[in-house]
């Protein structure tokens, strides 16, 4: 039993190791500090210290989950995570020694998380580019990690749902061809079509019996 505790410790221990950025205690950690230490010690104005502060927080909380999940299916391949942590590991130990202040600072700081964001993006596209391919998700066999559970998984095909964001594709990829367009747009060009045709027709109408009254008046 002691045994078996210890290897499900160890499995606990080594996926925690490797996930995405809000799963990493490491990186949690490293942000919280940045938070309550460098940021308190380096920005001086209090509006740029609240944004500081309120921008790392997010960090250390929800924000690159909600992300993952909102644009994205919300898992990546394990080996991309891994070496998107130890990037962001390292440019956020970089950042403890910064000697930057103030808005500077801030910037800096909004860089990376811009950064870390399109790097989190390039993991989730691509793997979710193959995972939504119905003909060749079936050959996919490498490791996948799931960043709303913090879990490591075996890559398998996404739903369709999953591919899809406020029932729009997230994806070129697509289970089946694009339904036409709304069918409230062809009506409107119909319709203004035909108001123009009367418009024509009206005028005609107006022009003709004019040049008719001005032949009747010079008789």
């Amino acid at each position: 039993m002691v045994l078996l505790a210890l290897l499900m410790l160890g499995a606990w221990l080594a996926v925690g190791a490797g996930g995405c950025l809000q799963c990493d205690r490491q990186i949690r950690s490293t942000l919280e500090s940045l938070r309550t230490s460098l940021v308190p010690r380096q920005i001086r104005d209090s509006r740029l210290q609240a944004r500081a502060q309120a921008l790392l927080r997010g960090m250390e909380g929800g924000f690159f989950r909600h992300y993952a999940t909102s644009q994205f299916a919300g898992t990546a391949a394990l080996s991309s995570i891994n070496a998107l942590i130890h990037r962001v590991r390292l440019t956020a130990a970089g950042l403890e020694r910064s000697a930057l202040t103030d808005q500077a600072l801030l910037d800096a700081l909004v860089a990376y998380r811009r950064r870390t964001t399109m790097e989190l993006k390039s993991a989730l596209k691509e793997h979710q580019a193959k995972a939504c391919n119905p003909k060749t998700c079936g050959w996919l066999y490498y490791d996948v990690f799931d960043c709303t559970h913090c879990r490591k998984a075996k890559a398998v095909c996404l739903k369709q749902h999953h591919c899809l964001v406020d029932s729009q594709a997230r994806l070129s990829l697509r289970y089946r061809p694009p339904a036409p367009g709304p069918a409230i747009a062809r009506t409107g060009v119909s319709v203004v079509l035909c108001m123009g045709a009367l418009l024509f027709l009206a005028l005609s109408v107006a022009a003709v019996t004019y040049w008719r009254n001005q032949q009747s008046l010079r008789q």
